[in-house]
């Protein structure tokens, strides 16, 4: 059974309501500015859906389709209009074929590859921001998530030259199990 398979079963075996996101990531989206915004690995939408009603045109990526169906349907019931796209982000190419630039991108909860990052600045408008906050170490002490896909501190500060570290939360040092990266284009 594929990543996208388990993913898909998880989504049909969830209940009706839309998620809601943990606090501390509702927060970070509330700071940025309405525009063209990307979410990546978004799953079945709690940030998209947020972002959409606070103004933001969203284009929602994710591999799950039962997902990205879930995520249209919440849409529809809040009258909110997301682009949806199936893909890969694991797959070299994963963003192939998007067009146009963001003033946003978004990523919560996932830990991007390096081949995934490396491809983000040449789809960020001039003053762009690309927001990553996801797991750290403490999240694995709190509940047992795996440690492989929990950042290290301080991972993701060198990783993207051609951007500048705005921001750089480390979660472990309040308890957080949540590090979060602003950086943004030039």
């Amino acid at each position: 059974m594929s990543r996208a398979d388990l993913w898909n079963q998880r989504y049909l075996s969830k209940q009706a309501a839309a998620s809601t996101l943990p606090a501390a990531l509702q927060a970070s989206l509330d700071q940025l500015p309405p525009g063209r915004t990307l979410d990546l690995a978004c799953g079945d939408g709690a940030a998209s859906l947020s972002l959409a009603a606070q103004g933001h045109q969203v284009v929602a990526v994710d591999f799950s389709t039962e997902g990205l169906q879930r995520l249209q349907g919440f849409a529809a019931e809040r009258q909110l209009e997301i682009e949806t796209r199936e893909s890969d982000l694991s797959a070299p190419q994963a963003l192939t074929g998007l067009t146009g630039d963001f003033d946003n991108i978004v990523i919560l909860r996932y830990l991007p590859e390096a081949s995934l990052l490396a491809q983000l600045p040449r789809y960020m408008k001039p003053a762009a921001r690309l927001l990553i906050q996801t797991f750290n170490r403490e999240q694995h002490r709190q509940t047992g998530f795996p440690e492989r896909f929990c950042l290290q501190p301080g991972a993701l500060s060198d990783t993207l030259p051609s951007l500048t570290l705005q921001t750089y939360d480390n979660g472990l040092l309040t308890g957080s199990p949540f590090d979060r990266y602003i950086f943004v284009s030039k």
